[in-house]
């Protein structure tokens, strides 16, 4: 039996909570229940909260440390190497250019032709490109750029060949030079230029690939904070613990707390280490000749540190380890209160291992996720453009792909290069055809249909819009349709300056007078081609110039050889050496030239504010036989492309909308005349009359506004019924004939005469007879239309 005395020691008065002597007495299950209610909870909470903690630390950790090591295995692998072959193509390219002026120039031309050296120059300079294209760090824009590059290469490369056919007349071989050189070294558009803007953007991808940005410095920030909030828990940890239960130290949580505390020192270091490394592989690869031995020297200076870049996969292992041994230091002493009866008000048993289930889940969903959001996808919704216009006439051509790419959310590549053909063949051999080429000629669209990759046929896409084509616009191939003309140009036309207040017919009977240029880079020869298509017209008339562009009518005798008379008469030697030593482009606001025979496509500001145009046969009256007729051009779309991206852009560009936009005048380039407008005179061009605007050819086209004189003439007389208007015939001429037609022109200048010009016009003839339709393809069908 118990006495007083003894039942005294278990009273209130003498017994704790926690067993001390000095604390209130409870009963055992009292006092079991009185911990549990207390204890349990808030070890559940903080084993939660370690959980927790150790995934957000060492997901932080995770994302701040692969921040510096996801791409460090490319800069070596990939990006330098890259780098390294445009690079080399460059370099390539210009001693090619070099070698082949040298050996033209060497007596040994004659038997050598542009020599072994530049053969050696070109052939490595191929081998390098198709290397860049192959790794190239510069997305699908760089690829596209670098396929350019490849047709203009080939474009290139021919030049050259022709100037080495020409060794016998220098001043051709020359000229050819000159075309080549201009194909390299054109700004913007030339090879070396595109070459420069893949590199650019791979430079720009190798300082993101070494560079350490404000993000990647805040999330090493939030690690570290994190990782402290972590350490911090797990010190507490075990002082409460060593209170409650009196236990020097818990074992798994000590061995987590080293473990952390040895983590995230080393990752520092292994972080530094690695981007000291890419720090000096971006030096030398910028510093550098990097189409030398700098790509060897980055590989080598990374080698010993490519381990650091498996650091990533020992952070989830650590992460795991580091759970676990929460796990394992707390579940005992959760159990120790497991069986206890606990007030009702705790609720739920909270069990320690559906916590820990749940946040592996959140650690396994938050890993994959750090990855994914760091991957660099493509942007699904593209399309690519080629088309011919480079320089000012891009920039406007850029005004309606932005408006397509606003409107749709798609983004649009765009190539632009006067080497089409060579671009385009080089695209399409190699499985990446644009998915919307503008093509210069009806011509040129027929040489692709029935080929491997044919272009798409229109009717579907265009359905009634096709209406608004006539004939001229679209022309048919059997019952089809393949092309459309989205922009159109007025020739046979002659502009001048009406402030100089000179007689037009007097000025073209003085020669010299004419602003003739013949270079275009891969296309040269094409504005005398212009010249004499004209001359023809005028002189004999649409019925014998539409059979002359469908080949059945002799170069050698009759018309042709009448037209090509009346050429050289205009162009002696004076003229015809300066034709062929000047681009097509050149104005008679910036030389003492006063006449000029082009399309309205050669507008710039100065044409528009100051220049005036008229018919050719009323400032060649000797030419003017035939009733008026006019030449024209028009620029011709072809979908290659099946996406419905690639047919919403075939719609948008027939769309009066898009042709709005593309009308619409740019914003003014900034300039050292007044509200950044300058003229060719120095003042200031308040009114430039809208330069470049494209014109086009459906009913319900946008017209150019009473205060654009020049566009709004060019644009009644396109839309004028009388007098007819006929295609320009090379367009319509198959493209070897077209080809042969422009070189004939560049031979003849060179040495005009006579018996020069029966040599052209006799090989001009074996041409023609040459050339016979594929048998079974669609261009062997009924010609397309030449005149309305």
């Amino acid at each position: 039996m118990t006495t007083p005395a003894n039942s005294s020691a278990n009273s209130p008065a003498n017994s704790s909570a926690d067993g001390s002597a000095n604390s209130p007495a409870r009963s055992p299950a009292h006092s079991l229940a009185y911990g549990s209610a207390h204890t349990r909870p808030w070890l559940i909470r903080r084993l939660a909260a370690l959980l927790v903690a150790t995934v957000l630390a060492c997901g932080a950790l995770l994302a701040a440390y692969y921040g510096v090591s996801r791409d460090a295995a490319q800069v070596p692998d990939r990006t330098v190497p890259a780098m390294a072959h445009v690079a080399a193509t460059e370099k390539a390219l210009q001693d090619s250019l070099k070698a082949a002026d040298t050996a033209l120039h060497s007596p040994a031309a004659a038997t050598e032709g542009p020599g072994e050296d530049y053969r050696a120059k070109i052939n490595a300079a191929f081998r390098s490109l198709e290397k860049a294209a192959a790794t190239t760090v510069a997305g699908s824009a760089g690829q596209s750029a670098l396929s350019t590059v490849a047709g203009q290469l080939s474009s290139y490369d021919y030049l050259i060949g022709q100037a080495a056919r020409s060794q016998a007349d220098d001043k051709l071989r020359d000229t050819y030079l000159h075309y080549a050189d201009s194909t390299l070294n054109r700004k913007k558009s030339g090879a070396i230029a595109r070459l420069a803007k893949v590199q650019d953007r791979q430079t720009a991808v190798l300082d993101s690939q070494t560079s350490t940005g404000w993000l990647l410095k805040l999330a090493w920030g939030v690690a570290v904070l994190l990782w402290c909030a972590l350490a911090w828990l797990l010190v507490d940890t075990q002082l409460f613990l060593r209170r409650r239960f009196r236990r020097r130290f818990n074992g798994p949580l000590a061995g987590a707390t080293l473990l952390l505390a040895g983590l995230v020192p080393l990752l520092l270091a292994a972080a530094v280490q690695l981007q000291d490394d890419l720090g000096l592989a971006y030096d030398a690869a910028r510093g550098g000749e990097v189409s030398g031995s700098v790509p060897e020297t980055v590989r080598d200076g990374m080698q010993d540190t490519r381990w650091l870049t498996a650091v990533p996969a020992w952070i989830p292992l650590a992460a795991v380890v580091i759970a676990a041994l929460a796990v394992l230091g707390l579940q005992p002493r959760i159990e120790e209160y497991r069986f206890a009866r606990v007030p009702q008000s705790l609720g739920r048993r909270i069990r320690s291992f559906e916590a820990a289930t749940v946040l592996l889940v959140v650690w396994l969903v938050l890993f994959p996720a750090v990855g994914r959001g760091d991957a660099r996808t493509e942007h699904h919704g593209r399309v690519s453009v080629l088309a011919p216009w480079t320089d000012t006439e891009e920039k406007r051509f850029r005004q309606v792909l932005d408006a397509y790419s606003a409107k749709y959310h798609v983004d649009v590549d765009y190539q632009g290069t006067t080497a089409l053909r060579e671009v385009l063949l080089s695209r399409l051999n190699a499985g990446n055809a644009p998915d919307v080429a503008i093509l210069p000629s009806p011509g040129e669209v027929r040489e692709y249909i029935g080929s491997e990759t044919p272009p798409q046929e229109l009717t579907p896409v265009l359905k009634g819009a096709l209406d608004g084509y006539g004939p001229l616009w679209a022309p048919r191939t059997g019952d089809k349709v393949y092309a459309v003309a989205v922009k159109a140009d007025l020739k046979s036309v002659v502009w001048y300056d009406p402030g100089r207040g000179q007689d037009l017919r007097t000025l073209a009977a003085q020669g010299g007078r004419w602003c003739a240029g013949m270079g275009d880079d891969a296309t040269s020869g094409w504005p005398g081609t212009d010249w004499i298509e004209d001359i023809l017209l005028q002189q004999s008339g649409t019925v014998a110039y539409e059979e002359w562009a469908r080949g059945k009518l002799p170069w050698s005798r009759g018309a042709v050889a009448e037209a090509w008379r009346t050429f050289g008469g205009i162009f002696t030697k004076g003229p015809a050496a300066a034709a062929l030593s000047q681009d097509f482009a050149k104005s008679i606001f910036s030389s003492p030239c006063s006449l000029q025979h082009q399309g309205s496509f050669i507008r710039d500001a100065d044409y528009t504010r100051r220049a005036a145009f008229v018919p050719t046969r009323e400032v060649l009256p000797e030419i003017a036989r035939q009733p008026a007729a006019s030449e024209v051009s028009a620029d011709f779309a072809t979908l290659f492309g099946k996406s419905g991206a690639a047919r919403d852009l075939m719609r948008f560009l027939a769309s009066p909308q898009g042709q709005r936009a593309w009308a619409e005048a740019p914003a003014p380039d900034p300039g050292p005349g007044k509200d950044g407008q300058q003229g060719a005179d120095g003042k200031a061009a308040k009114d430039p009359g809208n330069p470049g605007r494209p014109f086009f050819v459906t009913a319900d086209a946008p017209q150019p506004g009473p205060s654009e004189r020049v566009n709004a003439a060019v644009a009644e007389a396109l839309r004028d019924r009388k007098p007819p208007k006929c295609l320009d015939a090379s367009d319509v001429m198959p493209l070897r004939m077209r080809f042969a037609f422009q070189h004939a022109v560049l031979d003849y200048l060179s040495d005009p005469g006579p018996e020069r010009q029966q040599k052209v016009l006799d090989y001009l003839e074996g041409v023609r007879k040459d050339l016979k339709p594929p048998q079974g393809t669609a261009a062997a069908g009924s010609p397309p239309q030449v005149c309305e």
